[in-house]
C-alpha cells in the first residue's frame, strides 16, 4: 500500500516538473517573440516593371474615368469605386445635437457621481492608484 501511495506521488511530481518546466520554455519563447519590434520587422519585396503610359496618365488627369454618383453631376467617384454600391453617404461634419430634458441631466449626473464614487473616496483616504478588478 505505500509503495503504490509513493509511486502515485511520484507520478504527480514528475507531472508537475514537467508542466513547470513546459512553463518556462512557453515563457522564453514568449519572451524572445515580444522582444525589441525592430528585430522583428521583416521587409519582403519582389521585382516589377514600371511601364511609362502617356495616354493613361492623361487620361487620369483628365478625370476621364469618374462617373457622376447617384446621378449628381457635382460628385464623381472613379468607376471602380465601392462607393458606388451605397444609396447616400453621410456628411459627417453634420452633427445633430439632441437637448437634454431636466431629468436626463440629473440622471447623468448621478450616474457620474455613482462611477467616480469609489475612486473619490479612496483618494481621500491617500490611496494614489486604485485597480478594480
Amino acid at each position: 500500500m505505500w509503495h503504490e501511495a509513493r509511486r502515485s506521488e511520484k507520478k504527480v511530481h514528475d507531472m508537475m516538473d514537467a508542466a513547470r518546466k513546459r512553463a518556462q520554455r512557453r515563457a522564453i519563447y514568449l519572451a524572445k517573440r515580444r522582444g525589441d519590434p525592430q528585430q522583428s520587422i521583416q521587409v519582403v519585396g519582389s521585382r516589377a516593371r514600371a511601364y511609362r503610359d502617356d495616354a493613361l496618365y492623361q487620361a487620369t488627369e483628365d478625370q476621364q474615368g469618374l462617373i457622376p454618383w447617384n446621378g449628381k453631376q457635382d460628385i464623381l467617384i472613379d468607376r471602380f469605386d465601392g462607393r458606388a454600391l451605397l444609396d447616400f453617404i453621410r456628411d459627417s461634419s453634420f452633427r445633430r445635437v439632441q437637448e437634454k430634458s431636466e431629468e436626463e441631466e440629473e440622471l447623468e449626473e448621478f450616474v457620474n457621481f455613482e462611477r467616480y464614487r469609489d475612486l473619490v473616496k479612496h483618494r481621500r483616504r491617500g490611496c494614489r492608484y486604485f485597480f478594480i478588478s
